[in-house]
């Protein structure tokens, strides 16, 4: 990754609520009307939602700006590709399979270690638009 300064992810957070990173292709237009209707209607996701994981790191007090440049580090170490995006909130890495996803959950918990990223690892599935709507799909 080029070498991005702190104060040019806060101007990409502040324009555009995020600051994206990765360079793997990763098809997301965002939900529009069509797949909510489905998704009402059938009580399911729509395709490409239903095949949408998320790897999260919730900063938890950790934005700031060393634990960025450590994040960026840990980042670039990855020999995978993958994309991604943060904000002073969390930090989301996007998979089209569960089982892929997983495995990178075992790797970022330890590179998260080895490069001093200070946060919390959790998963999801999709948006979470969907899960506002129709909650008693998401109960465990």
């Amino acid at each position: 990754m080029a070498r991005i300064n702190f104060d040019e992810i806060e101007q990409n957070i502040v324009d555009r609520n995020w600051f994206r990173f990765g360079n793997k292709e990763f098809e997301c237009h965002g939900i529009r009307e069509e797949e909510i209707g489905f998704y009402i209607k059938n009580a399911k996701l729509p395709s490409p939602c239903d095949k949408c994981y998320k790897a999260l790191i919730l900063w938890k007090g950790g934005y700031s700006e060393d634990n960025v440049a450590n994040f960026l580090r840990m980042i670039d170490s990855f020999e995978d590709k993958f994309r991604g995006k943060l904000n002073k909130g969390v930090a989301v890495f996007y998979f089209r399979k569960k089982a892929r996803m997983l495995e990178f959950l075992k790797l970022l918990k330890n590179r998260m270690n080895e490069f001093n990223v200070k946060g919390e690892i959790r998963w999801r599935r999709a948006c979470r638009v969907y899960r506002a709507l129709k909650p008693e799909l998401w109960k465990n």
